[in-house]
């Protein structure tokens, strides 16, 4: 469905974004649901990957999603927490480009309340036996062969907890396109301490 909101209105136009953004982690079919995050390799490459968006804190303007600690992600974000998310609806005829910092959890409060909340089928996937872009001599998932085709029992997921992460991005900048046969729109949206500013500038 349509945004009904005026193209011209930046308090409605940040509005908007931030509606798509939580109904992107409450509606699995909503195209925000699954966004690009890209973040710095080694200081002189550019990862990219889809990852779930798992939680939108409104308030303070932060984008969650979940991923496994021995993750090659991990590391390189450790080194260099700059970050940026890409969205886009056609539907909505609109593209998010999100510049945020990164805040690894592991172990803490944070994950743990996220855990319990996690299905044993997603659960699942951090009990491969090696991390995460392993290199194989088969095509393979990684997961024990005890565990092939059913779902592991709540003890045997306790296993992969120490893998679950939480990624907490604090946004800092939006990038709002919006595409249109009579003139496309776009906007830059420069938040401190979540507090936005708005700058029009030219598609």
């Amino acid at each position: 469905m349509m945004s009904m909101f005026s193209k011209e209105n930046t308090s409605e136009i940040f509005e908007d974004i931030k509606k798509n953004l939580i109904r992107g982690v409450k509606d699995r079919k909503h195209a925000f649901h699954t966004p690009v995050f890209c973040n710095v390799v080694e200081q002189k490459d550019i990862d990219s990957r889809v990852v779930v968006l798992r939680e939108f804190e409104a308030t303070n303007m932060v984008l969650n999603f979940h991923t496994d600690f021995r993750s090659p992600k991990i590391s390189s974000l450790k080194k260099n927490n700059y970050s940026l998310f890409v969205f886009y609806d056609h539907k909505l005829k609109m593209q998010l480009r999100i510049k945020t910092t990164s805040l690894i959890n592991n172990q803490n409060i944070i994950t743990k309340k996220m855990w319990e909340r996690t299905k044993l089928v997603s659960r699942k996937c951090y009990l491969t036996l090696k991390p995460p872009s392993s290199v194989t001599s088969l095509p393979e998932d990684g997961i024990d062969n005890s565990l092939k085709e059913k779902e592991p029992t709540l003890e045997e997921s306790e296993k992969g907890y120490k893998n679950f992460t939480v990624v907490q991005n604090k946004i800092h900048q939006i990038d709002w396109l919006y595409l249109s046969a009579s003139g496309h729109r776009r906007l830059k949206i420069i938040l401190k301490d979540s507090t936005p500013s708005f700058h029009w500038i030219i598609p």
